[in-house]
């Protein structure tokens, strides 16, 4: 490839990046400042309200998870606890179930012989 090919080629992907990726890194750091700063506003806030927040994003989550059918934790009655005791016993649940099903072992890999090289096979020819 020519080197002023090349250049140009160089100065448009630079083009590129400046153009599109600048909004892009833009949004992304304004939307990283705004959830530091929403941590360090939760952070400070009362026990209670905590829950509060933590039952209320819990529910969001819960509908995006199910779609069109309703989740099985509401159907079991998981509304009177709060949202920490609802993670300890999801924890505990994941440890019973890791020791029903451990997983399977791998098979070991056949091995194969590898071809001996011939001094024809080596790539110096010396025919003229």
């Amino acid at each position: 490839m020519p080197a002023r090919t090349r250049m140009i080629l160089i100065a448009a992907a630079a083009f590129v990046a400046i153009v599109f990726f600048q909004p892009l890194l833009t949004f992304l750091g304004g939307v990283l400042v705004i959830a530091v700063a929403a941590t360090l506003i939760f952070r400070d806030l009362p026990q209670d309200t905590q829950d509060m927040i933590e039952d209320h994003i819990n529910g969001w989550i819960n509908r995006a998870r199910s779609g069109f059918w309703p989740a099985e934790s509401r159907a079991t009655g998981n509304r009177g606890t709060s949202a920490r005791a609802r993670v300890i016993e999801a924890d505990l649940d994941d440890e019973e179930d890791e020791e029903e099903a451990p997983a399977p072992k791998p098979k070991p890999r056949a091995r194969r012989p590898r071809a001996k090289k011939t001094a024809s096979a080596s790539g110096s020819s010396t025919s003229s």
